[in-house]
């Protein structure tokens, strides 16, 4: 693809076109009808002419003095230009939300930004926004560059700009320096030190830190009138109150929330990366997957800044951090498009509008990802067309010279490998010991061979299916705990029998139909009960038991404030499931779940049935569980994938058998699914 360079001040080279010819309008029968294009567009190529560069880990390129120090100049000088320029900070940052207008002469309607949450254009969506973001970066660190005294020092300058790309946070994988914690440093400091181009050092106000508003227009945020965004002069943090208009931003109880969800962080996202789901099941909330999806896994960390800009959708891109967020999202994205090459976005419907996009519209790999142009002439980015993200200038470390998948896995177990991937019982917490060398024998003839199918340990899980907005309410979760919560919500958190959460990232102006299901993962808290002598024995029994006293969960808004559960969200509900599960033999493998999907609905989670659960039926079943609820609940955990549905009376107990469309066989003491042939 060509690039597109202009000279925008004196000093500046190889900076982005502004495109100056008239579009023509897009008609694409599938996609949003109301999208009209009028005027000059500029042209999202993101970095050309410098080669492929990785973005790298917030904190392997803070390592980096050199680029580093680019970098953060670049980042400052990006924040600082004039709200009103197309190209501002402000501008790409309120493109994602409010203050709900159009970008780039792509016209739209209603209270909400171009970014399709609940979607299967999620991702994709994503990947040219954030080169949009990262080409304007990289153009103000080549401004910087081209300040450097003429001669070597501005040369070196200019080969370092080249690399300059945007950095990714990973939040999932375990801290380097367990002493600062999983937010990096560099998110926290109010300042940053740099070398200027005239070789003098000094400190800045560190740009990652917040995003000054310059000015702050009231009536940019006062359609948000719930909150005080309208009042704040700066991108907040987890304030102590959100409904403050003097909050403040608490950076290191954010680094404490972040750490608390890391292992639960860490564990999900290598089930996520490790289990096939079809794209469009695995990367939103939209499309039914079972087992969790990378939008939901993204919204938790949302959630974890609190009542801040980062946990309101329609102004979470105008904090830095939400950058570095989603940049580690499109890296996560992208190792699932290598390790699963064959399938990716497929046509669907939208459960949701857009600024640019009509609700219940059809949407596909054709379909364009508002409001980004590919060139001057009005073309927009698809899905199909940003498919491949080294088009844009850059790749990630895991993605250099194009690894094999057994390479991609070493990787993937290095970075995330659980602790426990499962629990035996015979009461032992090592994984099998790698098998090198092993030759196998061959399988008897018209036989087929069937290796290592034995289960070696059960993974536990907590299944939550949950609405993803709710009536005028916000972003919210569910919190899973070991042992009794803290009484006052806002230590929720960081408790120490907290588990992890399941969260939809939302505000009061969304609404949808959709019910979302993940998991958060038990076995890894178990396992540390167990050698706490907490859990006497791993056994399947005996965890049941332990889980049916100690296991408790919540339901809690961004704000810190309960939801109470006799209150709860219509179709919000929650189950213990266990899987039996082979442990891989080598670093090139993962587990694999090889048997039955076990429901216990018999756990209820505490408090107990009737205590805030907000049961209405009197009818039970035979483990007490009020059968109507059964129903309902197995009814709603099945719902994208229900083929047959009967109901068998046996021995005076009702069973349900459910015939689906999964490969998975779901079971419980009160249900039967089978596959369909």
């Amino acid at each position: 693809m060509k690039s597109f360079f202009a000279s925008l001040v004196g000093l500046a080279t190889s900076l982005s076109l502004l495109g100056s010819s008239q579009g023509a309008s897009l008609t694409d029968g599938d996609s949003c009808g109301a999208l009209t294009q009028d005027g000059s567009f500029f042209s999202v190529v993101g970095v050309q002419g410098t080669g492929v560069h990785p973005r790298q880990e917030l904190r392997e390129l803070e390592k980096d003095t050199e680029t580093w120090n680019l970098f953060i100049q670049a980042f400052a000088k990006f924040q600082a230009m004039d709200q009103e320029d197309k190209l501002s900070y402000f501008q790409i940052a309120g493109i994602h939300g409010a203050p709900f207008g159009e970008w780039d002469g792509v016209k739209g309607e209603g209270d909400c930004g171009y970014c399709p949450h609940m979607s299967n254009l999620f991702g994709t969506w994503h990947r040219p926004y954030l080169a949009l973001f990262e080409q304007i970066l990289h153009d103000r660190a080549v401004e910087i560059a081209n300040e450097f005294p003429a001669g070597d020092a501005r040369e070196r300058s200019r080969k370092t700009a080249d690399k300059v790309r945007l950095p990714y946070w990973d939040w999932a994988i375990d801290p380097p320096n367990s002493t600062d914690g999983c937010m990096p440093a560099s998110l926290r400091r109010k300042t940053a030190s740099v070398t200027f181009p005239n070789g003098t050092e000094g400190e800045i106000p560190n740009p990652l830190y917040q995003f000054n508003f310059h000015p702050l227009k009231f009536d940019d945020f006062s359609i948000l009138s719930e909150f005080q965004f309208k009042n704040w002069n700066t991108t907040i943090r987890y304030p102590a109150n959100g409904y403050a208009e003097n909050a403040t931003s608490r950076n290191d109880e954010v680094n404490a929330r972040i750490g608390a969800q890391q292992v639960n962080n860490r564990d999900m996202l290598y089930k996520l990366l490790t289990i096939y789901q079809p794209f469009n099941e695995w990367s939103n909330k939209a499309n039914g997957g079972k087992i969790g999806n990378i939008e939901t896994l993204h919204d938790g960390i949302h959630n974890s800044f609190g009542l801040g800009n980062m946990g309101i959708v329609e102004v979470s891109a105008f904090d830095p951090v939400f950058w570095f967020h989603h940049s580690n999202v499109d890296r996560i994205i992208a190792i699932y498009q290598r390790r699963y090459p064959d399938t990716y976005v497929e046509d669907s419907l939208q459960d949701k509008a857009t600024y640019a996009m009509a609700k219940s519209s059809t949407q596909g790999t054709a379909s364009p990802l508002a409001p980004f142009h590919m060139n001057a002439l009005g073309d927009m980015w698809t899905s199909t067309t940003s498919r491949n993200w080294e088009s844009f200038g850059y790749t990630y470390p895991e993605l250099m010279n194009n690894p094999s998948n057994d390479t991609l896995t070493l990787d993937i177990n290095r970075l995330y490998k659980p602790q426990y991937q499962g629990l035996n019982k015979n009461n032992t917490l090592t994984t099998l010991p790698p098998t090198q060398n092993q030759t196998l024998p061959l399988p008897p003839q018209n036989q087929t061979q069937v290796l290592n199918q034995t289960a070696d340990a059960i993974d536990w899980m907590v299944e939550v299916n949950m609405p993803t907005d709710i009536k005028n309410k916000m972003t919210y979760s569910v919190r899973a705990f070991l042992g009794a919560p803290n009484q006052n919500p806002k230590l929720w958190a960081t408790d120490a029998n907290y588990v992890g959460q399941v969260a939809t990232l939302s505000s009061p102006r969304m609404d949808s139909n959709v019910t979302v299901t993940a998991n958060i993962v038990l076995t890894d808290k178990l396992a540390q009960k167990f050698k706490a002598g907490a859990l006497k024995s791993l056994d399947k029994g005996s965890v049941m038991e332990y889980l049916n006293t100690n296991f408790y969960w919540r339901i809690q808004q961004v704000d810190s404030t309960e939801i109470s559960r006799d209150k709860a969200p219509q179709g919000l509900n929650v189950t213990v499931i266990s899987v039996p599960v082979h442990l891989p033999q080598s670093d090139t493998e993962v587990p694999r779940w090889i048997g039955n999907f076990s429901y216990h609905p018999e756990i209820l989670g505490r408090p107990e049935a009737g205590d805030g659960m907000g049961f209405s039926s009197t009818s039970r079943s035979s483990s007490g569980l009020p059968l109507t609820s059964t129903l309902n609940e197995m009814a709603t955990a099945t719902a994208s994938g229900i083929v047959q549905m009967e109901t068998v009376v046996e021995g005076g107990v009702t069973r349900i058998v459910v015939v689906t469309r999964e490969v998975t066989v779901v079971e419980t003491a009160f249900v039967t699914a089978t596959a369909a042939a």
